[in-house]
């Protein structure tokens, strides 16, 4: 989430939605009563002689919305906030009756509250660095991958083929492939990202000089060697590689493939500090039990509540524990995604899980 402003004593956010993480992040700070500044279309309709009563104009204006009603739609990446509007930028909108706007990656918004709880300012202080982005690049002579990394979740940006067969090896043949692949990787990087080059061969060397000979984009780029796989599936496939796990240390994605693989460590050892599903976690997060989290949205799959989920969420944050959002689409999310959508490493072993099927 990229902060514009923040100022909690005035009771005052204004941000840019960048990714689906920030979306679960809004979904825990938004609450009924608060105000969403938001730009909005709205059909008007114009009281005019030749205008008919069943058409309206639909008009772009910047509504305020308090908040009646907000639920989170994470499989089509979107936040869907209903509620009373409250000013607008067109004097003919009406004040009465409600008003319904989805948020997604790319919208900018002004969240304005009451008060600011500690929990409030510490998710959007941890929002700022949850999306580190990497842009992680998977090549071989004949293809490259491209993609982002924002927290937990990948986006393949792009996969190009190099139009090479056989083993021709002329260097200038493969210069319009080097310069597509930098293209794509200009024009979809930001100042803070990292630029990881990975495959099998020489190529990524010959790709990894080039990045790093750009003035605008050099200083990011790092090389990984050891890695063997190209295109879409070698940028998914780069996750897991423990080079990647020594640059990205301090990542969400690697973070959260720790917290997986000491869960099911924990269970198949019978180690009594580890829980899953959301009733038992939500149980072990009430009693301050959880040191560290990860959710999937498979946890909506069933007859959940989302207002449970995100409760659950915030009492393990509010009680010092850490809570991740895991992409479901990835091994590790599906993994998280078949303990039930939620998975928790508890800093004691809980009674109840002990006792159950005595």
């Amino acid at each position: 989430m990229i902060i514009t402003s923040f100022d909690p004593k005035h009771g005052r956010l204004s941000a840019l939605i960048e990714s689906p993480e920030d979306l679960w992040v809004l979904r825990r700070l938004i609450r009924k009563g608060d105000v969403v500044v938001t730009k909005s279309s709205k059909v008007v309709k114009r009281e005019e002689e030749y205008s008919r009563p069943d058409k309206g104009e639909r008009v772009k204006v910047t509504i305020a919305l308090e908040v009646e009603e907000v639920h989170l739609d994470s499989s089509v990446g979107r936040i869907r906030i209903r509620g009373t509007i409250k000013e607008a930028s067109d004097e003919t909108i009406s004040r009465t009756g409600t008003h319904a706007q989805s948020l997604s990656p790319g919208h900018a918004f002004t969240l304005r509250k009451v008060r600011w709880s500690a929990l409030d300012i510490r998710l959007v202080n941890s929002s700022k660095n949850v999306n580190k982005r990497f842009i992680l690049i998977a090549i071989d002579r004949r293809e490259a991958g491209v993609g982002t990394l924002s927290g937990s979740h990948l986006a393949i940006v792009a996969s190009i083929d190099s139009g090479l067969g056989g083993k021709m090896s002329q260097e200038q043949s493969s210069e319009p492939f080097f310069r597509k692949v930098l293209g794509v990787v200009k024009e979809t990087s930001r100042e803070g990202d990292t630029i990881l080059v990975a495959g099998p061969g020489h190529t990524k060397l010959t790709l990894g000089n080039l990045l790093s000979d750009d003035p605008s984009i050099g200083k990011m780029v790092r090389v990984i060697e050891g890695f063997d796989l190209a295109g879409a599936d070698g940028v998914r496939g780069l996750l897991k590689f423990p080079g990647f796990h020594k640059v990205a240390a301090d990542s969400s994605v690697v973070e959260i493939q720790g917290l997986v693989n000491e869960a099911v460590k924990r269970i198949s050892t019978n180690d009594g500090k580890v829980a899953y599903s959301l009733p038992r976690v939500r149980e072990a997060a009430v009693a301050g039990a959880i040191d560290r989290c990860a959710v999937t949205d498979f946890v909506f799959s069933g007859p959940t509540k989302e207002d449970e989920v995100v409760d659950t969420m915030n009492t393990i944050e509010a009680q010092g524990g850490k809570v991740y959002l895991a992409d479901s689409s990835l091994e590790f999310g599906k993994q998280v995604s078949a303990f039930g959508g939620i998975v928790a490493l508890l800093r004691y072993a809980f009674r109840t899980y002990q006792s159950e099927g005595r």
